[in-house]
C-alpha cells in the first residue's frame, strides 16, 4: 500500500503531464510559465485541504501526534459533512473527554478537533467499523504511524479531486 504522501506525489506527476488549459490553476501557480512539479505538488496539497506541500507532508507523514494546537488543515473534513451535527472541540483534551463520554472518532481540523460519528466518517468515504480505527482507539491524532497513514491513504482514495478544481 502506498503512503498518502506517495499518493499525492503520483497525483502531482499525473497532473503535470496533462496539457494545462489557458485558465488552469497550474498556470496561475507558475505565473504563466511552464508548470513544474513544485506547482503540481502545491495544487494537490491545497485540493487535499492543506496550505501547501510542506504542510501536507508534515501532517500526512504521521511522524508526530497531533495533540497540540498545530494547524492540521481540512484534510479530515468534507463538504458533505457540513449538514451533520458534530461535536467540535477547541483543544485535544476536550475532544478526549467528549470521546470518553459519547464515543466517536477524534479527528483534527485546523487547530481544533472533532469527535465524529459514523455518519461523519461516511461523508469522508470511510467506515467506522474499519479495524484500523479500533487499533488507534478511534483517535487518528496519535498512535502507530503506519496505521494512521493507512487511514489517511483511504481518505485520499475516497476524495473526489477534480483535475482543475480551484485552489
Amino acid at each position: 500500500m502506498l503512503s498518502p504522501v506517495e499518493e499525492l506525489k503520483i497525483r502531482s506527476k499525473i497532473l503535470l503531464k496533462q496539457q494545462p488549459t489557458a485558465n488552469s490553476p497550474l498556470l496561475a501557480l507558475s505565473k504563466g510559465k511552464i508548470p513544474q512539479l513544485k506547482h503540481a505538488l502545491l495544487f494537490v496539497a491545497r485540493q487535499s485541504g492543506f496550505n501547501d506541500w510542506q504542510h501536507a507532508l508534515t501532517i500526512l507523514s504521521c511522524e508526530q501526534s497531533l495533540t497540540e494546537q498545530q494547524d492540521s488543515g481540512k484534510f479530515w473534513y468534507a463538504q458533505a459533512s457540513m449538514t451533520l451535527l458534530n461535536h467540535w472541540c477547541a483543544n485535544y483534551q476536550e475532544a478526549l473527554t467528549l470521546q470518553a463520554q459519547k464515543g466517536g472518532v477524534v479527528l483534527p481540523y485546523k487547530k481544533q478537533f472533532v469527535v465524529a460519528d459514523s455518519r461523519f466518517l461516511q461523508s469522508l468515504g470511510l467506515a467506522v467499523n474499519d479495524p484500523l480505527w479500533e487499533s488507534l482507539k478511534y483517535n487518528w491524532c496519535q498512535g502507530p504511524q503506519a496505521i494512521r497513514q493507512q487511514l489517511a491513504y483511504k481518505r485520499l482514495l475516497a476524495m473526489q479531486l477534480a483535475p482543475y478544481k480551484a485552489c
